[in-house]
């Protein structure tokens, strides 16, 4: 297989990074439909709900972000070794903190207004509008939390993080040398490094106390959470160091197989509460999170890895949708609640006319602006640097 050399575009790896941020208008349409309370995660469940959409919630969430971050950390370590230090602070800073942080006070008070009017317009309220209005009034509108937007939140302190490592192991010495050379000799075989990085991952969820990483979206940081996607970081950093990328495609019908069928496993399987059944759930659940990631990586390797003109719009579009479906996405079912159609009717227009709202918005009044330079930076659709 061709290796892929650090000054090609990776478009698997943009393709592959797309794809998860776009299935988050999946996963939080499919939270408001599902059976499971969420808390305050995720504040508004619709009075009609079914358990199959607690089913996709769990399947998207245990692979979305850790694929998401290998790929994070896989850029990052190009931009540090491809553009020097100090650029890749200042890419960090343009493209990740500054999006956060102007998303984060504009994103957040119209996203609780319109948790606030779902969750009326499901109660049977007569006038939800007026509710969600008050709501914005009465103080609302402060960021108590970094709602959908903590992975940018993360990213921001695992860029800095990864730009101090590699600083500090910049030089060529016996044991950067020998931790390379272990590595890479690891990412190149491709079962070795699933049982490795499930070993690790196991580490991460015994330290959590649960078999999956649960959501880290307020200010304060879960240092346990905060380390297992950090893990993910980091290990993208290493496949691009060790330029292990290009032999990481093989097998993606054999681990994803294998990774769905131990999910379902993992899922339906009668555990018990004892403290044994949680260690081996967790080991379960690191194995398949392990075959996941490179299981997508290797699909995408695969079938992704070449241009395509309709792939690369929603790489330049996911960016902004994910930052922007979140109210869109909680505000739709409030507007159909009253409608006597079927539930998965519901859930298909909740994402279908979110996904059209944030695609318009983007193609109308992103793309070509200021904005759209700073989330999407150089040109991809040209494929020039």
């Amino acid at each position: 297989m061709k290796k892929t050399l650090p000054s090609e575009r990776i478009y698997s790896l943009d393709a592959l990074r797309a794809i998860m941020m776009l299935l988050g208008i999946i996963l939080h349409a499919s939270l408001t439909y599902g059976s499971h309370d969420y808390g305050n995660i995720w504040p508004i469940k619709s009075p009609g709900n079914n358990i199959l959409f607690d089913l996709v919630v769990a399947l998207i969430h245990f692979f979305r972000m850790p694929v998401f971050f290998v790929v994070a950390g896989y850029f990052g370590a190009l931009l540090f070794y491809k553009k020097g230090a100090e650029l890749m602070l200042m890419n960090r800073v343009k493209r990740i903190l500054l999006p956060f942080l102007g998303a984060v006070l504009l994103i957040y008070p119209v996203a609780i207004f319109a948790f606030t009017y779902t969750a009326a317009a499901f109660a049977g309220s007569a006038s939800p509008f007026t509710i969600a209005r008050k709501a914005i009034i009465s103080g609302g509108f402060l960021p108590f939390n970094v709602l959908h937007l903590w992975f940018l939140y993360f990213l921001t302190f695992y860029s800095f993080l990864g730009w101090m490592l590699a600083k500090v192991f910049s030089r060529d010495t016996a044991f950067t040398n020998s931790a390379c050379s272990v590595f890479s000799f690891i990412l190149r075989n491709p079962w070795l490094r699933v049982i490795s990085l499930a070993v690790l991952y196991f580490i991460c969820l015994f330290w959590i106390g649960e078999p999956s990483i649960s959501t880290n979206n307020k200010w304060s940081i879960d240092l346990p959470v905060f380390m297992t996607y950090f893990l993910f970081f980091e290990t993208g950093w290493i496949i691009y160091k060790t330029k292990s990328l290009g032999y990481l495609g093989k097998y993606p019908k054999r681990q994803l197989g294998m990774a769905i069928f131990l999910f379902f496993a993992f899922i339906f399987t009668p555990w018990g509460d004892s403290g044994e059944m949680l260690i081996v759930r967790e080991m379960l659940s690191a194995l398949f999170g392990a075959l996941f990631i490179f299981g997508f990586i290797a699909l995408f390797m695969t079938f992704f890895n070449r241009y395509s003109a309709r792939l690369t719009y929603l790489m330049e579009a996911s960016y902004w949708v994910y930052i922007i479906h979140l109210p869109v996405v909680a505000f739709i079912p409030g507007t159909i609640a009253d409608f006597a159609i079927p539930l998965f009717i519901k859930f298909l227009l909740s994402v279908s006319i979110t996904t059209i709202i944030c695609f318009a918005s983007y193609h109308f009044a992103v793309r070509n602006t200021f904005i759209g330079a700073i989330l999407n930076g150089k040109n991809i659709s040209t494929g020039k640097n």
